[in-house]
C-alpha cells in the first residue's frame, strides 16, 4: 500500500505530559504534524474513510478513466525511489477512525473501567469536539481521537499561516478536568502537503493532495469556456461525444488558445512561507489567482487546465516526476489513450517546432497560423516524450517520485476540491472585471 491515511500518533509534535495533583489525571496530546495543521488536507480528505487508498495509474491505463493512485511528488522526498515503510500501527485507538488522526490525546488507564471524557477545541476553527467512553484495562495506554468539528469556511478562507491555540481537556472518572492549551500553526489554504517524513527510510506519500486544487465547479471555469467559444475554434464543448480523438484534441487546443491569449506565464514560485522538516509542502495557487494574475507554476497551470477539462467531460491526470508536474488527458472515454501536455509552455514566446500538415488539418488553416497552435504542438510533443521516457517509472508501485494522479480516481475515493471562497472578480482577457 503506497499511501495510507492511517497516521500514527508519533507524527504529532513532541507531546507534553500534563500532570495534576491527582495522579489519575495525566495525558499527552497530539497536535497535528509536529504542530502544523493544513486546511487543504483537512478539507480534501473530509469525506475519505480510514483504509481508503488512491488507485495506481498507468500511462496507457488498463483501468478505465485513470483509476490510479492519486499520488505524486514534485519534489521527491525519496530520491532513490525506494518504497516507504508502512507507518507503525497505533493500537488501542478509540474515537472516530476517520479523523485522519490529527488531534488527539494519549492516556494511560489508572484502573479498570475508568470513565473518560476528552474535549478538543480551537476558537474560530474547531468547535468543541467531545468523546466519552471507558478505558477498560488498567495500565494500558489509549490514544483517543474525538470526531473533529472543523469550521470549514474558516479553513478555506485562511490564506496566510497563523498561530492557532488548541485546547485539550481530559476528565477521568470523577476527577476535575485537566486542561492544556498549545499553540500550533494553521497553514495557508495554498499550502499543499505531499509527503510526510518520519525518517530517511520512512516516507509516506500523500501527494494525491494535488487533486484537491483541481476544481471543475469553480465559477471562473465557465467564464474561461465562454471566452474559448467566442474565439471560434470549436462551436461547442462535447467531450467524447463524437468518439473522435481529433475532436478531443481540438477542444483541448481551444482551451490552450484562450489561456495563451490571456498571457498566462510560467512562474516558479512554489515555496511555502513556513518550513517543517517533517511535512514537505508546496504553495499552489487557486484557479482565480492563476487566471487573474496570469501566473502559474507547473502545478498551478496543470490544476487549472485539469479543472477546465473535467468541466467539459475530458479525463485529465496530473503527472508528477522529480521536481516537476505536467498534465495528461485521455483521448477517449475509456481512459486509455493518454496525451501529455506541458502546461509551462503556455504563452512561451520563443519555442519553435517543425511543420505538422496532419495536425494543421485538424484545426484548419486559420488557426494553424496562430502562435498558440505552435506552442500547443510543442507542449504535446514535450509531454508525450516525457510520458514515454518515464513510462516504466510512472507505472512502478515502489516509487513515490514518479506518479500519475487521475482526477476521476481521486474524486471516486473522496478527495474533494477546495471550494471557491474569494472576493476576486473574473477579469476578462482584456483585463476588465466581470
Amino acid at each position: 500500500m503506497k499511501a495510507s491515511l492511517l497516521l500514527p500518533a508519533a507524527i504529532g509534535s513532541l507531546c507534553l505530559l500534563i500532570f495534576s495533583s491527582d495522579a489519575h489525571a495525566q495525558f499527552d496530546y497530539i497536535d497535528g504534524w509536529r504542530g502544523q495543521l493544513f486546511p487543504s488536507y483537512i478539507i480534501a480528505t473530509a469525506t475519505m474513510h480510514e483504509g481508503q487508498d488512491i488507485p495506481q495509474g498507468t500511462v496507457e491505463g488498463e483501468e478505465p478513466n485513470g483509476e490510479a493512485p492519486a499520488e505524486g511528488d514534485p519534489e521527491p522526498a525519496d530520491p532513490n525511489g525506494e518504497p516507504e515503510n508502512e507507518p507503525e500501527v497505533v493500537e488501542n485507538v478509540l474515537g472516530d477512525p476517520d479523523t485522519k488522526r490529527l488531534l488527539g490525546v494519549v492516556v494511560t488507564a489508572p484502573e479498570n473501567d475508568t470513565p473518560i471524557q476528552v474535549e478538543i477545541e480551537a476558537e474560530g476553527v474547531l468547535g468543541k469536539s467531545v468523546w466519552s467512553g471507558v478505558l477498560e484495562e488498567a495500565d494500558i495506554e489509549y490514544t483517543i481521537y474525538p470526531s473533529l468539528k472543523f469550521n470549514f469556511k474558516s479553513l478555506i478562507s485562511n490564506t496566510q499561516s497563523i498561530p492557532l491555540a488548541v485546547t485539550f481537556r481530559v476528565t477521568l472518572g470523577d476527577d476535575e478536568p485537566v486542561e492544556h492549551t498549545v499553540n500550533t500553526t494553521l497553514r495557508s489554504i495554498n499550502d499543499c502537503p505531499f509527503a510526510l517524513i518520519y525518517d530517511k527510510d520512512d516516507v509516506e506519500d500523500i501527494s494525491y493532495m494535488f487533486a484537491a486544487y483541481v476544481n471543475e465547479q469553480h465559477p471562473f471555469v465557465d467564464k474561461v469556456l465562454r471566452e474559448a467559444l467566442n474565439r471560434g475554434i470549436v462551436d461547442s464543448f462535447t467531450g467524447y461525444q463524437t468518439n473522435d480523438p481529433a475532436e478531443v484534441l481540438k477542444q483541448v487546443y481551444a482551451i490552450w488558445d484562450v489561456l495563451s491569449r490571456r498571457d498566462v506565464r510560467y512562474s516558479s514560485i512554489t515555496e511555502s512561507a513556513v518550513v517543517n522538516q517533517m511535512v514537505h509542502s508546496q504553495h499552489v495557487r487557486m484557479i482565480d489567482q492563476t487566471i487573474n494574475n496570469a501566473q502559474a507554476n507547473c502545478v498551478d497551470g496543470s490544476a487549472l487546465f485539469a479543472s477546465v477539462l473535467r468541466k467539459i467531460g475530458i479525463h485529465p491526470a496530473l503527472i508528477l516526476v522529480p521536481g516537476h508536474c505536467f498534465l495528461a488527458y485521455s483521448s477517449n472515454p475509456e481512459g486509455t489513450g493518454w496525451v501529455g501536455l506541458e502546461t509551462t509552455l503556455i504563452g512561451n514566446k520563443t519555442i519553435q517546432v517543425g511543420p505538422d500538415p496532419e495536425g494543421d488539418m485538424i484545426v484548419g488553416p486559420k488557426w494553424a497560423k496562430e502562435r498558440s497552435w505552435e506552442t500547443f504542438r510543442a507542449a504535446v510533443s514535450t509531454g508525450n516524450k516525457r510520458l514515454q521516457d518515464d513510462k516504466d517509472k510512472l507505472t512502478q508501485d515502489n516509487s513515490i517520485a514518479y506518479q500519475i494522479i487521475p482526477i476521476a480516481g481521486a474524486r471516486q475515493k473522496g478527495i474533494l476540491p477546495i471550494a471557491f471562497d474569494s472576493s476576486e472578480q473574473f477579469k476578462s482577457a482584456k483585463g476588465k472585471s466581470e
